[in-house]
């Protein structure tokens, strides 16, 4: 099914998609649609990207990555399970 749409382009930006139709070899219809469909696509992932539920839901000290072993040794207490293994 075609659509014809009246769109009345900017005379710039109807002179670029001219230059790189040119340019590319490609007729000024192909550029202008794989712009949009790029356009949609981009717009549809950012709407469908929720942010992660877990970022910011525990909070911790700044340096954990480095400091994890000094972290979880402070932690340790008689009852908690937590045990340091002597090297073998």
């Amino acid at each position: 099914m075609e659509q014809i749409l009246n769109w009345k382009i900017e005379q710039s930006l109807l002179e670029k998609v001219t230059a790189l139709a040119r340019q590319t070899g490609q007729s000024p219809e192909k550029i202008i649609t794989e712009a949009v469909k790029q356009y949609i696509e981009a717009a549809t992932i950012q709407q469908t990207t929720e942010p992660d539920p877990l970022i910011g839901l525990f909070s911790s000290s700044s340096d954990l990555a480095t400091q994890a072993d000094d972290i979880l040794q402070q932690e340790i207490t008689q009852n908690s399970g937590w045990t340091w293994k002597e090297p073998s």
